[in-house]
């Protein structure tokens, strides 16, 4: 009697269906982390559920899903087992609402003008670093069109692109002040192609022609169609905007594979430069004193107090007005100038500077806030300015930001300690908690 329940127990346990194996023995791909040859019910690498089944998304309707996301808005499959999983692939766009940005593990190009210490300051990486004041640079060597030029971004894992964006051209000022745009030449029509998972080629040919913006309004926004399991994007530069000074180098500043979804269930936007006003930024102006320079870290006379210069010498003496805020009825002026063995960069009332506030770009509004380090500190943007008379001894949170440049960004905040406000500069290492306007 008990050898025969025992039989029976055996052959029930044996027609238990074998939760930890995939129902139909395919293997699958993680739609959630990429992780490839998958044999189970759950991804080994990071646990999500088999995509077996077609589901509609509660969110917006879209029927007929097999993924753990929804592909029209980015909302995760009912009944994965964490509704708030964020897909570490895709990351949120400052101020976008519909779009995410797709990551890039690597970027290469046909070719590159190699500058710099490393060589690597025109990289092709520097198109998909971030940074807007960076760029890729090659040179056309004089042909007006162009046949084996191309830039490669290449995705970590499989991912869904419904378009790139592009700042065309390189959005950057010299540290003379000249802008980089207009003499240097810009991608005019370009094309775009598609890598995807399981093939080596790129494929399925979009064709678009970038804008020559010299004010820079902001991405030129290309729209490609969807493309699903997308591992990296080729793109083809045929034509260009010659430059003035520098007709053959073409120059581009930034782009970025895009995916139209959900931004709740994308990674929190890296770190990244501001995108910087070029619509009403003139040149730096230059102009004579009236007057010695009497000044102050920021824009009224509840700054600190960096000193007094040119007192008796001031004749003939130019500073470079690069800045303006109107403060408690009194225009106040930034100017940069050289004074002994170091150079300033502080706040002076107008009626010291000759000089027409028209051609002189508004300083009133921060451009983003921060926590900031204990750090030294200087009066300018950079370390052959001078060093601030006292380092920011504690930490400061959601302190507003007003410039950055040369890797240093410009705080503002009020020093409990000597009780009065200061606009300086910092590394901009010493920030976190970075929330860019």
């Amino acid at each position: 009697m008990f050898k025969r329940l025992l039989a029976v127990l055996l052959c029930a346990v044996m027609m238990l269906p074998v939760i930890s194996a995939a129902a139909d023995g395919a293997a699958w791909t993680c739609p959630n982390c990429g992780q490839a040859g998958n044999t189970t019910n759950f991804c080994p690498n990071c646990g999500m559920a088999r995509p077996d089944e077609s589901w509609t998304c509660a969110s917006c309707g879209q029927a007929g899903n097999t993924t753990n996301f929804c592909p029209n808005c980015g909302a995760p499959r009912p009944g994965t087992g964490n509704p708030g999983i964020i897909d570490p692939y895709l990351e949120k766009i400052p101020g976008e609402t519909e779009w995410v940005k797709v990551r890039i593990q690597s970027v290469t190009a046909s070719r590159y003008i190699e500058a710099g210490a490393d060589g690597l300051k025109w990289a092709p990486e520097k198109a998909a670093d971030g940074d807007e004041s960076t760029c890729w640079q090659f040179s056309s060597a004089g042909k007006s069109t162009l046949t084996k030029s191309w830039l490669d971004l290449t995705l970590p894992v499989p991912r869904t692109v419904d378009g790139v964006w592009f700042k065309n051209g390189f959005w950057a000022y010299s540290t003379q002040g000249r802008d980089q745009y207009s003499i240097n030449a810009r991608p005019r029509d370009i094309a775009l192609e598609f890598r995807y998972a399981g093939r080596e080629d790129f494929i399925d040919r979009v064709n678009a022609t970038l804008a020559d913006d010299p004010a820079r309004t902001g991405w030129q926004k290309i729209p490609t169609g969807r493309h699903d399991d997308v591992t990296g994007v080729r793109i083809w530069v045929y034509t260009y905007f010659p430059g003035t000074e520098f007709p053959n180098d073409v120059c581009l500043s930034e782009v970025m594979p895009v995916q139209y979804g959900n931004p709740a269930y994308a990674a929190d936007a890296s770190v990244t430069p501001p995108p910087t006003s070029y619509d009403s930024r003139p040149m730096p102006t230059q102009a004579y004193l009236k007057d010695r320079i009497a000044s102050r870290s920021g824009p009224s006379t509840a700054y600190e107090e960096p000193g007094t210069f040119f007192s008796g010498k001031w004749q003939g003496q130019t500073v470079t007005v690069v800045g303006k805020a109107y403060t408690s009825g009194v225009w106040w002026v930034e100017v940069d100038f050289d004074y002994g063995n170091a150079r300033y960069r502080v706040w002076t009332g107008l009626k010291r500077v000759d000089v027409d506030l028209d051609l002189v770009p508004d300083k009133q509004k921060p451009i983003g806030k921060a926590s900031v380090a204990p750090t030294d500190a200087w009066y300018g943007p950079g370390g052959n300015y001078a060093k601030s008379k006292v380092a920011i001894l504690f930490p400061e949170d959601e302190i507003d930001l007003y410039g950055r440049e040369n890797g240093y960004v410009q705080v503002d905040f009020y020093d409990v300690n000597r009780e009065f406000q200061r606009r300086v500069w910092v590394p901009q290492s010493a920030l976190s908690n970075v929330i860019w306007y």
